[in-house]
């Protein structure tokens, strides 16, 4: 399984966008054509493109089945290069979730919040999620959180950090399953998952430089 993860979304101008957006199939033209702002066009765009790379020159790490390798993936690969000879297409699942069918065995997932966007590829199904840190309310906490989730929270010392990784736990398994996010169902307990048969595997990612920001990933996989 690989992740690629790219920082500073908005980097691209809209000349470099175009361009990019330009040599992709036209039904994936499409689908960032549905996105009205230039940072969730990007997204689209760089995740697309971080899945053709994946699929060119990553076969081997989609295929591991135990290793899950995180990279990041660096601005200067954002070319269309990676984009030419049998493309991914996508499609969407009955409730969303994307998927590719002129690449059997490949999964993948995608995620984004602010300044970064996250793919997840491997052989078989993945949820994924990337969260920074984030003011919540409680409103939000009592909905979402279970008793143990919530005293975990409000017994932190940084309960923005511990709700972002909850929160993208919680994420990761709901598009795991394909359904993504059921309100009703947000409370559902690590052990609820495990017993579904999912494996969910949380790290951060650091700024590496200053003024960047940090942020939570979690990928949820079968065991």
């Amino acid at each position: 399984m690989i992740v690629y993860f790219y920082r500073n979304v908005e980097r691209q101008s809209p000349e470099q966008l175009e361009s990019l957006v330009a040599s992709m199939p036209r039904q994936q033209q499409d689908i960032v054509a549905r996105y009205k702002s230039h940072r969730q066009k990007c997204e689209q765009t760089i995740a697309y493109i971080m899945l053709c790379h994946a699929l060119k020159t990553q076969r081997h790490l989609i295929e591991s089945p135990s290793d899950v390798v995180i990279k990041h993936f660096r601005h200067e690969l954002l070319t269309p290069r990676y984009i030419r000879r049998n493309p991914p297409l996508w499609a969407f699942g009955e409730h969303g979730k994307p998927y590719i069918p002129n690449y059997e065995g490949v999964h993948f997932n995608i995620s984004h919040c602010k300044e970064a966007v996250v793919i997840g590829i491997c052989d078989h199904e993945i949820g994924i999620d990337v969260e920074g840190r984030r003011r919540f309310s409680d409103t939000l906490l009592e909905r979402a959180f279970n008793d143990e989730e919530k005293a975990l929270v409000k017994r932190s010392n940084d309960p923005q950090k511990d709700f972002a990784s909850i929160w993208t736990r919680k994420e990761a398994y709901f598009k795991w399953t394909g359904t993504g996010i059921l309100m009703d169902h947000l409370k559902t307990t690590e052990a609820e998952a495990n017993k579904a048969g999912c494996h969910i595997k949380t790290i951060s990612i650091e700024a590496t430089e200053e003024g960047e920001e940090t942020f939570w990933l979690s990928i949820a996989c079968k065991d």
